[in-house]
């Protein structure tokens, strides 16, 4: 009956899909399609990690599958050994394949006789938990997608970096990609993550103007399931050892904890929409005429009130809304997995008894390997995630040995040797990474510019209110249980032994990883990392990546937190706190429609609708620009520079290098400024880009042409608005004008295209 229930679903999110979505369905599901391959082919291997799940980590064999498959191609593009195409890319899915089968037989012929299949194909299997959680991630991919075709452009803020990033890397047959702004050099960032978006790209022949906003919505759509599917098994697993088993708990856990990862905002948006208004009621004072802004729950310390210390504080619902595909956005779908890694490594130690494992199969734990790949993954992705995960997973590791040894030496020592292991198989995993990189910064300094208690507690007061409740009620029941000991035996336990022995594998694994959290929000009210922000901004970033992860992290500890205590709490203090925390979770959630309304409009008024392609908007906001790179699009194969005139970060500039990802001479200015760390550089480029623009002498002109290999020469609306003095004459006798704009009644320049002369 489940069955014919879950196919009428798919049917009915099939046809909604073809209504909402119509021209742009097609794109949709060819992703779609190739990511539910990749995830299946990929079950094997997520079923031995995840053997203690209930679905065997479906949802997670995804993100495993575009992670490994991705970084096969990679690796073999590094390595030189295969050229970044189509075929190529396919050719890294087979082999991975060939492992997945490899496992597959290896499984049927170790557990043939012991297999449960009234458990994995009856009703409440594991096959029931794959389909739901496939419809659900189809669902939700199909709605954050159809939203973001009312403001589908790759345009504002860093948009131009990160589609720039794809469309360069398409071009680029080998890794690491040049610069496509700064020629003849290789990219000095973490750019593996958008690597990943132009893999599938590749892998599913989607248009990388499509593929843009795929991407984004699909990190997304995993930023909901994958939180559920861990919280549910946390929960579920807490629920198992328990004497009341509430069956719907697990699930109830599992959509708080997605809701809280992905749809919630800080406490700044419920404050300041619902509070103050009623604060202002209250004592009769003036309403504001403010109307709330959603960045503002990004922006607020430094900036209400305006002060000299202003800082970041962004989170994934915000991230979503905005479009950005950032490094740290595409990278929690990774980051999702290692948390998911850790609590699966974790429940498996419930079956050590007296028989320890050697200290081998301890430290080359299947799991621990895939953290450790991913963890060097991060290196390469998204770098801040590096140590802090590796932190949270010591932490895990730690706290789960000294259980296992009873406290005793062998705990620390098997520690450090696992450490040891994960930094060197994830060092191992970033060499051909790392061997092309300069780092860009590396200098830690003290803070001197705090954040004011107030701010604090509206931004983070929520979460460790929360996670303090949890490790109180925690600390409360061990004291009970204690007693009871106590008066059951004559020697007195250790209190942390004690505390940490009787204490649930899920209770351990929110409890630390709320701890971690809290860390993450005291480490920039210490120390900052030096990096080209300085002044008012210096601790911004700093702030940014280490409590946007732990954002993240509370999201996970509320989706178990609250039904927790609510419905195993053992006092009514436990309940009302609990109570309370999940009434202002649920308050926070409404930031996300609140953000939706202001960003992308009424999303029920198909008038808005726009479509899939980030680049459409071009044909309006720049149309002889448009026309221009359509031609170089169609005409130019491989990467020969194209120069265009260089401009500030945030603006218009290296719209021709962005939209077609042939390199330039000069992007970005501060965006080069952080790869390069050398603003001579960049001075120097930016004059000659002037010179050649400018200077009458052609001998000059053609010298520096010859310097920087240049084949193109694009004038445009900004070239001509930043050099007033182009010499018209000089550039096109240098070659062949191979495209020039339609001459218009309402514009007296014209856009043009030099091809020059070898």
């Amino acid at each position: 009956m489940r069955k014919i229930i879950y196919s009428i679903m798919a049917i009915i999110l099939i046809i909604i899909g073809k209504v909402l979505m119509q021209g742009d369905y097609t794109a949709f599901l060819e992703w779609w399609v190739t990511i539910a391959g990749i995830g299946i082919i990929f079950v094997p291997l997520t079923s031995v990690l995840f053997a203690r799940f209930h679905d065997k980590g479906y949802l997670f064999s995804k993100a495993i599958g575009i992670a490994v498959t991705g970084y096969v191609m990679w690796l073999l593009s590094s390595l030189r050994m295969m050229k970044f195409t189509t075929l190529s890319c396919i050719i890294s899915v087979i082999l991975c394949a060939v492992l997945n089968i490899v496992i597959l037989i290896w499984q049927v012929r170790k557990y043939s006789k012991t297999t449960d299949w009234k458990g994995i194909l009856g009703k409440g299997g594991v096959l029931d938990s794959i389909l739901l959680e496939e419809l659900m991630f189809f669902g939700i991919f199909l709605i954050f997608t159809y939203i973001r075709c009312f403001k589908p452009e790759a345009y504002g803020t860093e948009k131009f970096m990160d589609y720039g990033f794809m469309t360069s890397m398409l071009r680029n047959e080998y890794m690491p990609p040049q610069d496509f702004w700064f020629s003849g050099t290789k990219i000095n960032y973490y750019y593996v993550g958008q690597y990943m978006a132009t893999y599938l790209t590749k892998l599913s022949r989607v248009k990388v103007s499509d593929a843009y906003n795929l991407m984004l919505m699909m990190v997304g759509a995993f930023t909901v399931v994958l939180p559920y599917s861990l919280i549910y098994n946390v929960t579920k697993h807490f629920v198992s050892h328990q004497e009341k088993r509430k069956k719907v708990l697990p699930a109830l856990s599992g959509i708080l904890g997605g809701a809280g990862v992905c749809i919630a905002g800080n406490m700044h948006y419920p404050t300041y929409q619902y509070f103050e208004p009623l604060v202002r009621k209250f004592f009769a004072m003036e309403k504001s005429d403010v109307k709330y802004w959603f960045p503002d729950a990004t922006r607020f310390i430094g900036y209400h009130p305006e002060t000299t210390d202003k800082t970041i504080h962004e989170f994934p619902a915000y991230s979503f809304v905005l479009g950005d595909l950032h490094a740290h956005v595409i990278n929690i779908l990774f980051v999702l997995t290692v948390l998911g890694l850790l609590y699966s490594w974790l429940i498996s130690r419930d079956e050590i008894g007296e028989q320890k494992p050697s200290v081998l199969r301890e430290v080359f734990h299947p799991a621990l390997i895939a953290v450790s790949f991913f963890i060097g993954l991060f290196h390469t992705t998204n770098f801040w995630d590096f140590p802090i995960y590796f932190v949270v997973a010591g932490g895990i590791i730690l706290f789960s040995n000294l259980i296992v040894y009873n406290f005793k030496g062998k705990a620390f020592w098997l520690t450090g040797l696992q450490g040891i292991f994960v930094i060197a198989f994830s060092s191992l995993v970033c060499l051909p990474f790392t061997l092309n990189f300069d780092q860009i910064s590396t200098n830690i300094c003290l803070t001197v510019a705090r954040t004011p208690i107030n701010q604090l507690i509206i931004l983070w007061g929520l979460p460790v209110f929360v996670v303090i409740s949890f490790i109180g009620a925690l600390i409360s029941n061990h004291q009970s249980s204690r007693k009871q000991t106590i008066a059951e035996q004559e020697k007195k336990p250790p209190v942390l032994a004690h505390f940490m022995t009787t204490m649930e594998a899920s209770d351990l694994y929110i409890l630390v990883l709320g701890l971690c959290a809290i860390g993450l929000i005291l480490i920039p009210e210490i120390i900052y990392v030096q990096d080209i922000y300085s002044g008012d901004y210096k601790r911004a970033n700093t702030m940014f990546k280490l409590t946007y992860q732990a954002f993240i992290i509370f999201g996970l500890c509320f989706g178990y937190i609250f039904l927790r205590l609510l419905c195993y709490g053992r006092t009514f203090r436990q309940k009302k706190y609990a109570g309370i925390g999940l009434v202002l979770f649920c308050l926070s959630l409404a930031y996300c429609q609140n953000a939706v309304n202001a960003w992308y409009g009424n999303v029920f008024d198909r008038t808005g609708y726009k479509g899939l392609d980030a680049t459409a908007f071009m044909e309006t906001t720049m149309p002889d620009d448009d026309l221009a790179i359509h031609w170089l699009n169609e005409n130019i194969t491989g990467s020969p520079v194209v120069l265009e005139a260089n401009g500030d970060s945030y603006t218009d500039y290296q719209r021709v290098s962005v939209m077609t990802g042939l390199p330039t001479v000069l992007g970005w200015h501060s965006h080069e400024w952080l790869w390069k760390g050398d603003t001579t550089l960049l001075d120097a480029r930016a004059a000659d880009i002037e010179t050649i623009y400018t200077s009458d002498e052609e001998s000059v002109v053609k010298s520096l042409i010859d310097k920087y290999e240049i084949s193109y020469i694009y004038v445009g609306k900004l070239e001509l608005e930043k050099y007033n003095t182009i010499n018209h004459e000089v550039l096109k006798k240098l070659g062949q004008v191979v495209f020039s704009s339609p001459a218009t009644a309402d514009k007296d320049y014209e856009t043009y295209v030099v091809r020059v002369n070898n």
